[in-house]
């Protein structure tokens, strides 16, 4: 009596991950001048059977890498690791190990192809997945299973289901990366485990995302540092439409501090002029102010590794502009915004992410200031008692994405107010 053939699998889906997880590793690419190793973001090629609930590898021989890569896999090796996967198969469930899963050389009909920059896209459109071309692994690898697998019919696209993002990939696959490159040592709080300002600031949107990174981009490329002095309080005025018959004024005391070359620099916000002034009198060595712990709110240049992922991860999918840096990861410096308070009776700070209107105040100053240093206009400049000087006020207007995303044009007043010395009595009153 003939035995049943066995069953082919229908369709493979094919997941390109980047881990939110960092490795220390002293390759070519991640090396530093000098060979000092940096951090890396580790890549995870994921294959699903979705008939089965099956997650697949292959059997490894030697020093085989797995399906973890610590650089960015090419079309090459995604290939490469689906033709092992038909040829060697192995079940990475729980329940399947050490079971015989499938004889090799049984290749899927179709292949669905995703990378993290476009995991989430068209989901609920599956009318347009054959022919988007959003990730390039699609047609790349068409090519090369054509001549290598010519059993597999198709590859085309298709996005990745959130549950196996959050329950499989967040939850299992990247705490296990994380602990084993950590080795065991308990790792320390940084500006890296804040949230992310899309999943943590109401109304947040991708285009307002990018139009902050132009903003943060813009004004540290406007050689600032040479048109103002240090902490030297700017105030930027602006009118915000909230209804087509209500609008507000706006106003805010900005500064710079630090430089690109000591990587220190940064921009800050404090909502009044008092809160500005004393950490500026303080930098200048007023010995009857204290500054006292920073508040207000900042943007800090930092590199991706103090980064948020989830700000890494939406930046490299929107194309959000940065900072160019050589000898920081990818050579970029990443925008950092964030807020400190005082909490349990100025026993501690409270680092936080800013609300949407906040986070707009980033955006329409950096972009102001940018745009009138690079106009010409605005005789910055000053020195000795000159810097407490008031001067302006200068107008100019700029684009902001904060409404829904949605583009809106701000006219901007910006001026340099006048700074009489501040005294102990006028610090502590404010």
């Amino acid at each position: 009596m003939a035995t049943d053939a066995p069953a082919r699998p229908r369709c493979w889906h094919v997941y390109v991950h980047k881990l939110r997880a960092w490795i220390t590793t002293a390759t070519a690419s991640t090396a530093l001048e000098g060979g000092e190793a940096k951090p890396s973001r580790p890549y995870l090629i994921l294959v699903v059977e979705p008939d089965g609930g099956t997650f697949l590898s292959h059997a490894r021989d030697g020093d085989d890498r797995g399906n973890v890569y610590e650089d960015e896999p090419s079309s090459e090796d995604v290939a490469a690791f689906i033709r092992k996967c038909v040829e060697r198969p192995r079940a990475l469930n729980a329940t399947l190990q050490g079971k015989t899963f499938r004889e090799g050389g049984l290749a899927p009909r179709t292949i669905r192809v995703a990378c993290g920059r476009t995991a989430r896209a068209l989901r609920g459109e599956p009318e347009a997945w054959a022919t988007f071309d959003g990730c390039r692994y699609v047609a790349e690898c068409r090519e090369l299973l054509k001549r290598e697998i010519p059993e597999i019919e198709s590859v085309s696209f298709a996005p990745v289901p959130e549950e196996l993002i959050a329950r499989v990939i967040r939850e299992r696959v990247e705490p296990k990366i994380a602990e084993d490159a950590r080795g065991g040592v308990e790792e320390e709080w940084g500006t890296r485990h804040l949230p992310g300002l899309s999943t943590s600031v109401d109304g947040f949107t991708m285009a307002f995302g990018r139009s902050l990174f132009e903003a943060a981009k813009a004004f540290a490329e406007c050689d600032i540092d040479r048109a103002i002095e240090r902490r030297r309080p700017v105030k930027v005025s602006y009118r915000l439409k909230l209804r087509d018959d209500v609008a507000m004024r706006l106003t805010a005391f900005v500064a710079f501090e630090g430089s690109m070359e000591e990587e220190d620099f940064g921009f800050v916000v404090h909502k009044t002029l008092t809160q500005s002034q004393a950490a500026f009198e303080a930098s200048k060595g007023n010995v009857d102010v204290e500054s006292g712990p920073q508040m207000g709110q900042t943007c800090a240049f930092a590199s991706a590794h103090e980064t948020p992922f989830e700000d890494l991860d939406d930046g490299e999918a929107g194309s959000w502009p940065l900072v160019e840096r050589e000898g920081e990861i990818d050579n970029v410096l990443w925008p950092l915004f964030f807020k400190v308070n005082v909490v349990d009776d100025g026993e501690n700070l409270e680092i936080s992410r800013p609300a949407i209107i906040e986070l707009q105040a980033f955006e329409v100053s950096m972009k102001a200031i940018a745009s009138i240093r690079a106009s010409g206009d605005a005789s910055f400049a000053s020195s000795g008692d000159d810097v407490r000087a008031a001067k302006g006020p200068w107008t100019c207007t700029v684009t902001s994405f904060a409404a829904k995303g949605e583009e809106e044009s701000i006219e901007v007043e910006i001026e340099l107010p006048e700074l009489p010395e501040m005294h102990p009595v006028e610090y502590l009153d404010g």
